[in-house]
């Protein structure tokens, strides 16, 4: 059986590569400078950051002894339970960052805690990280809506694309 990428404008390099197990250098040759895991790691260190925005500004309102002035004392057992929290705790586990209950929840991506005069410009890059994220997976929904209408699938609010599945006989 062959699983084929359409509807992409790289579909036939992309199957081409696929086919003979290239990778992505091998597949991208001259636009790929490197392999795909410091693109990985970016994007899982961009994710640990929008978590903690998310569990950090939730507690900033639900919680009126909490103040972006004591968010360096924040605990992870200090959050709720709560999905954003699991998720939280999932991400910091990926980036081999500590997910024992007495951690410090504002620390940066390899897990240094910020200091009281750096909190701050540090929630207000967060945020910024936070808000790319949303708004790029909602342009993505939208894409894909548009693109697929009713086909697209959802499991656990992530949509899922077609699959077509042509299977070539040898």
């Amino acid at each position: 059986m062959v699983v084929e990428l359409d509807d992409h404008h790289d579909s036939e390099l992309i199957n081409a590569g696929l086919a003979a197990d290239a990778g992505y250098r091998g597949t991208f040759r001259h636009e790929a400078e490197q392999d795909l895991d410091e693109l990985h790691a970016t994007f899982r260190r961009k994710a640990h950051t929008a978590a903690m925005e998310r569990c950090l500004t939730a507690l900033l309102r639900s919680d009126p002894l909490w103040t972006e002035s004591n968010l360096a004392e924040v605990r992870l057992r200090d959050l709720p339970d709560s999905a954003h929290t699991d998720a939280l705790v999932s991400r910091r586990a990926a980036l081999g960052l500590p997910t024992a209950p007495g951690s410090p929840v504002l620390v940066d991506a390899s897990g240094r805690p910020y200091s009281p005069d750096d909190i701050p410009m540090a929630l207000r890059r967060a945020r910024a990280t936070r808000i790319s994220i949303d708004g790029n997976a909602h342009f993505c929904r939208g894409l894909l809506r548009t693109r697929y209408g009713d086909e697209v699938v959802h499991v656990d609010e992530r949509p899922l694309i077609p699959l077509a599945v042509k299977e070539i006989h040898a």
